[in-house]
């Protein structure tokens, strides 16, 4: 069943139990990046880039290597990137 949320948003009165669990996120949400372990101890990143990226000029970004550009993408970094 869809909910319409009027207002744009909700507050935790108009929540039945005053939570929302990750189970209550549409599965297409990501919450934090995937991530092995209890906790998300270990944060998880792809070994190959498969689309063109752009890192804008007021933004970093990070990788954990190494990491592969797919032939034909690109990865344009107008800001900072690094591959640890």
């Amino acid at each position: 069943m869809a909910i319409t949320i009027s207002g744009g948003g909700i507050t935790t009165n108009e929540i039945l139990d005053n939570t929302i669990t990750a189970s209550d996120i549409n599965s297409a949400v990501e919450l934090g990046g995937p991530s092995l372990g209890a906790s998300s101890v270990i944060r998880t990143n792809a070994q190959t880039i498969s689309e063109n990226i752009t890192i804008p000029s007021t933004s970093n970004g990070m990788s954990a290597g190494p990491i592969t550009i797919a032939d034909g993408y690109t990865v344009t970094v107008n800001g900072n990137w690094s591959v640890v």
